[in-house]
């Protein structure tokens, strides 16, 4: 008797053993009926997750009267049916979400990296056209500075043209002046020779008279 329990006790022990947890799979299929009870033809199986359109509801018989996508209609037990789509739908959308956020996460960082490139691509352009305005700025000054010593200069020129041309006529004046006094100094000393020619002549003619007259006064006495 004691080895029938030793060895009964033994039996018992892998199972006790290898025991573990296990979870009841969330994927089974419903049946579709043709009317509301186990006794009607089975029209097709119904995945759970499925869409369907509740046409009529009867609490006596547990059955809810339903329309799928395809347009089948049968009956289909009421506590397999939920307001929302299974936990493991939702975790599939939840799932498709968050990859598509994933997707427009990486997108905008693309598009953030294409800004932000663009943006310093902007700022160099702009540092490039402050430093070329700055050249010009600087290249104007010069101008301005060079034109308005062009000006002055111009302004200093047209002052000597002026104080050279009155010099010129000052000059031409003195120039016409001194010409004059040449021209009367010659005509002075042309008279002043003429007036000796003429004066030695009238000597000539005159002295030989006054000695022939003083001889004959002396004659007389």
């Amino acid at each position: 008797m004691k080895v029938c329990i030793f060895l009964f006790l033994i039996t018992l022990i892998p199972s006790v053993v290898v025991a573990e947890n296990a979870y009841v799979t969330d994927q089974f299929e419903v049946t579709m009926r043709s009317g509301p009870s186990t006794q009607n033809t089975i029209l097709r199986m119904l995945p759970s997750g499925t869409t369907v359109e509740v046409l009529e509801a009867d609490p006596e018989s547990g059955y809810s009267r339903v329309n799928t996508a395809s347009g089948t209609e049968g009956y289909i037990l009421s506590r397999f049916l939920m307001n929302e789509p299974a936990a493991r739908n939702q975790l599939a959308g939840m799932r498709q979400q968050a990859s598509n956020l994933r997707q427009r996460n990486q997108e905008l960082v693309a598009r953030l990296g294409q800004a932000t490139a663009s943006r310093d691509e902007l700022r160099q352009e702009r540092d490039r056209l402050a430093k070329g305005n700055q050249d010009k700025d600087a290249e104007l000054v010069n101008i301005r500075r060079v034109s308005a010593n062009a000006i002055d200069l111009n302004s200093q020129n047209q002052e000597l043209q002026t104080t050279l041309q009155t010099m010129n006529h000052r000059l031409q004046a003195q120039t016409s002046e001194i010409q004059e006094l040449k021209d009367r100094k010659n005509r002075d000393w042309f008279v002043v020779g003429a007036a000796v020619l003429i004066g030695g002549i009238l000597l000539g003619l005159l002295l030989p008279k006054l000695r022939m007259r003083r001889r004959s006064s002396w004659s007389d006495l």
